[in-house]
């Protein structure tokens, strides 16, 4: 019987999501190729040597809590819980069907731009911790762009857009709330 090896997800791919690089910044961090990072996010190759030991030493400057999560893999992880369904709204006068349509809209959008900040916002503190860790790899601390990027990432006008956009999304949930919300003349 031939056994046939599928790709599993582990601490690699994790750790470099986390910390926000791509597979250049991680192969260059780890003293090896790109296609080498690749291979073992896929599966199909181990990371050995000095690769390994530097991915092991990244990984111990991080806390237990993320070296933990991190190494959760997708198939040993609980399914996540299907999205709830709400039951279809009351019919609104031509006017506000068409306000509740437009707002939902300008809702999907403001989050699609939040999505990728809070992302940003959440690598730089990793990076930043692991920076500020003494046990962090000399590669990261002498990489001028790992630390700028963190900065960038948390800095005040990343911090201005991502509070804007929570405001008007929180604008746009309460107008949904009020066009959702059963009129006088349907509580009578």
């Amino acid at each position: 019987m031939l056994a046939i090896r599928v790709p599993t997800s582990g601490s690699l791919p994790a750790l470099r999501r986390y910390l926000a690089l791509t597979q250049t910044q991680m192969a260059t961090l780890l003293g090896t190729s790109r296609i080498a990072v690749a291979q073992a996010e896929t599966g199909t190759r181990f990371l050995t040597g000095e690769p390994s030991d530097a991915f092991s030493a990244l990984l111990a400057t991080l806390p237990l809590a993320t070296r933990q999560a991190l190494a959760v893999a997708p198939g040993d992880a609980l399914p996540p819980l299907p999205p709830l369904v709400p039951a279809p709204p009351a019919p609104l006068p031509r006017p506000l069907a068409r306000r509740r349509h437009l707002a939902t809209q300008e809702l999907d959008r403001v989050l699609a731009a939040l999505a990728p900040i809070e992302a940003r916002r959440l690598a730089s503190a990793a990076r930043l911790a692991l920076l500020a860790d003494p046990a962090c790899p000399s590669a990261l601390t002498q990489d001028e762009l790992f630390a700028a990027q963190a900065r960038l990432w948390a800095g005040p006008t990343a911090e201005a857009s991502r509070r804007l956009l929570l405001a008007r999304a929180a604008g746009l949930r309460a107008e949904l709330a009020a066009l959702d919300a059963p009129t006088d003349e349907a509580a009578s």
